[in-house]
């Protein structure tokens, strides 16, 4: 079709959408949408078309149940209003009422025979916009008079119960449990490509994996929101304290992922698994890394192992990323994790608890070398002062600063790269070997005198750009004066 030809049946079909419009007696809609009840009245007495749309597919009813004008609804209603009628977007007035949560106006529409279980292509059924809300009597009502208490919105799968869960109203989570709500039901699994927690350098490509997100349960939403209330009611009914997502994560680990430490001390004492570890990290290790003491005393007394290794990372659209788990942090143990991101009381607490300071990363980095190593999460920078002191006590802790990672790199490799004197200065005064070379047969002094080499991964020599001081020769006059060699 030429260009002219389009233009003239553009025209046409404007001219004729417009001619329809004005063709339609848009007077009572308007009336309901201002809330106008005489002129509502009056236009009915006129034999008008109670069920005239707007463009939007809107009628008068759907205005009444917007304002949630009870007066005009009942006139509509007697005037032969249709109950169900839809916008474009598939919103009933019912679905109004629910996201009122006008009691009465729900009463009303399902008085008239309204479906519960219409709903839009999104948002839900009426009754998960109740659920949504808190409003108990909406959703009594609605499943009195037939709402499917296990219907599931269709792009993720959530049903009522999980939305109830998930906004912390336990009140409707015992009224839907009491129609037979199904506290097993998941939402949607979708496989996702992800990045893992966290970069070893700026621009880090590798680390991305597959995983299976969603499968969410309504417990493992109350244990995401902290709904104590809400899981107290599920686990009654029945719910398995230790549901997991199709990832591995439990509710327990979900609670810590989300700072809910009262949250996961109630699931242990109702017999949470402190071990749990299919998602690849334990509990213990996410409570390390948030230095939340009083739940890492509450895992370790319903025996969660103090030592347990980090064997996954975390995915980096879960958790804020400096209570992420990192994955140059393999094989990490709560303790390890507590030195890398500097929380000393949680340090002492683990020691005191059985911790072996002397256990290292799967390449060999141990917990002094953690203390040093640089990162490009700015969550996780730490003062040169704050390195050292954590580095001061994890050695008086008993953990070692002649270890060396498969690459020869020692603590003093990183201190002395990463130009941090002071944490030189101490290591010197601990005993670290001066001239320990690396697999490229380099020694603390040689890489002192040179500029910060790029980032290479984890347990390696990283610094970042930012960190590069080209021609900063003060830690190499330090480290000859104490004797170290090139």
């Amino acid at each position: 079709m030429d260009t002219k030809r389009t233009l003239q049946l553009l025209l046409f079909l404007s001219m004729a959408t417009a001619g329809a419009a004005a063709d339609r007696d848009l007077r009572l809609v308007e009336a309901a949408k201002h809330a106008d009840e005489s002129a509502v009245r009056a236009l009915l007495t006129q034999g008008i078309d109670v069920n005239q749309r707007a463009g939007d597919g809107a009628t008068a009813l759907y205005w009444a149940a917007y304002r949630d004008n009870k007066a005009i609804a009942d006139l509509l209603l007697r005037s032969g209003a249709t109950v169900d009628a839809v916008n474009d977007l598939g919103v009933t007035p019912l679905w109004m009422a629910a996201r009122n949560a006008s009691a009465a106006m729900i009463a009303t529409l399902l008085d008239a025979h309204a479906n519960p279980n219409l709903a839009p292509e999104a948002g839900g059924t009426p009754l998960m916009v109740a659920a949504r809300r808190g409003h108990v009597e909406g959703a009594v009502l609605l499943l009195a008079h037939g709402a499917d208490a296990n219907a599931a919105e269709r792009e993720h799968g959530q049903t009522a119960l999980m939305w109830a869960a998930a906004e912390h109203h336990p009140d409707v989570v015992r009224v839907l449990l009491a129609a037979g709500a199904d506290l097993r039901a998941r939402t949607r699994i979708v496989r996702r490509h992800v990045m893992l927690c966290c970069e070893a350098y700026e621009g880090d490509p590798e680390g991305a994996a597959d995983i299976d997100e969603g499968g969410f349960t309504p417990l493992l939403f109350a244990a995401q929101q902290g709904d104590i209330e809400s899981a107290r009611l599920l686990l009654d009914a029945g719910a398995d304290v230790n549901d997991a997502a199709p990832m591995g994560t439990s509710a327990l680990v979900v609670a810590v992922h989300g700072g809910h430490g009262a949250f996961a001390a109630f699931l242990l004492e109702r017999g949470a698994n402190a071990n749990d570890n299919r998602a690849g990290y334990t509990a213990l290790h996410l409570a390390a890394v948030r230095g939340d003491l009083p739940l890492i005393e509450a895992l370790l007394a319903h025996g969660a192992d103090v030592n347990a290794r980090q064997l996954k990372a975390s995915p980096t659209n879960r958790v804020k990323s400096n209570h992420a788990l990192d994955k140059t942090m393999i094989g990490a143990t709560p303790f390890l994790l507590a030195t890398r991101v500097v929380e000393l009381d949680t340090m002492r607490l683990l020691t005191r608890h059985g911790a072996d300071v002397t256990l290292t990363l799967n390449d060999g980095t141990t917990p002094v070398m953690a203390v040093a190593l640089p990162t490009t999460n700015q969550a996780l920078r730490m003062p040169e002062a704050r390195v050292a002191e954590a580095m001061k006590l994890a050695i008086a802790l008993g953990a070692k600063v002649d270890g060396a990672n498969r690459d020869g790199v020692t603590a003093l490799h990183i201190a002395a790269t990463r130009r941090l004197d002071s944490v030189v200065q101490l290591l010197a005064d601990s005993g670290a070997p001066l001239n320990a070379k690396n697999k490229n047969g380099e020694t603390p002094l040689a890489l002192a005198l040179k500029p910060p080499p790029p980032v290479h991964g984890a347990g390696q020599t990283i610094v970042t750009a930012r960190e590069a001081l080209v021609n900063h020769t003060a830690t190499a006059e330090l480290l000859r004066r104490l004797g170290a060699t090139e």
